[in-house]
């Protein structure tokens, strides 16, 4: 298929809305993105196109809170990334678009449908592992994992600033695998990128680096307490529409 100039437009203007987005709340940003970009563009395309926009997001939010991120967990993490990636690597899955928005619809409610007891921490190894293997497998499946992976920063150990750092570095190599996995794994990367101007690619990484710049100085303006509730309420809000849309999708056939 052929992007046509106002999708393009849409989806440069939404990378740049988004990454604000997720440079104050530390995710969000990206599953709405992913949304948008499904809604618009066939899976292997939106799969390629965000990972290009939040890899540089997520890279540059990562830079500029640099010092604040937990170190600690990160190789556990990757531990658990690295399984996950040689497991897809096996199957080379392509997920149809149903199978996205219902995973993007369900992110937001994962919490309430997990034991109330179940108490996860990243500045844990074990669950720091866990929390690379599921964020890996679902960055190969929906796109986005920023939903789960906050089930792991729920803690208070972590500032907002240790946790949009942390979270953002970890992000961004998960985003990196999802461009490996979809561009040369899964499937072909020309094939991935017919269609899409050049230009669009271009211009995808600045206007995702001046939204994560604008995020800063709103970030330090914010609570704690402001952080973590603006957070569910928006993904809340991202999850009905979701499912509203798999519903849609799956009535139609």
């Amino acid at each position: 298929m052929t992007v046509s100039l106002a999708t393009s437009l849409l989806i440069l203007v939404t990378v740049f809305a988004t990454s604000i987005v997720s440079g104050i709340l530390g995710m969000a940003g990206g599953v709405m993105l992913m949304g948008l970009l499904v809604w618009v563009l066939p899976v292997s395309h939106a799969m390629i196109l965000h990972a290009v926009a939040q890899l540089s997001a997520n890279s540059s939010r990562a830079w500029i809170h640099r010092h604040h991120i937990y170190r600690k967990g990160l190789l556990w993490y990757f531990a658990g990334a690295a399984v996950t990636f040689c497991v897809f690597a096996a199957i080379t899955l392509v997920p149809s678009k149903l199978a996205v928005f219902v995973l993007l619809g369900v992110g937001p409610f994962i919490s309430y449908l997990l034991p109330k007891k179940l108490e996860l921490d990243i500045t844990k190894p074990a669950h720091a592992c866990a929390c690379g293997a599921v964020v890996t497998g679902l960055q190969l499946t929906c796109g986005v994992a920023g939903p789960a992976q906050a089930l792991f920063f729920q803690t208070d150990s972590l500032t907002r600033h240790e946790t949009v750092a942390t979270k953002a570095f970890m992000a961004a190599t998960s985003h990196l695998t999802k461009f490996v996995y979809f561009g040369f794994i899964a499937g072909s990367l020309s094939q991935a990128a017919s269609g899409v101007p050049l230009w669009l690619f271009a211009a995808l990484i600045p206007a995702a680096l001046i939204g994560t710049k604008l995020s800063k100085s709103i970030l330090a303006r914010i609570s704690d307490k402001q952080f973590y509730h603006a957070t569910q309420g928006i993904l809340f809000v991202i999850g009905v529409v979701y499912l509203q849309k798999a519903f849609m999708l799956w009535l139609n056939g």
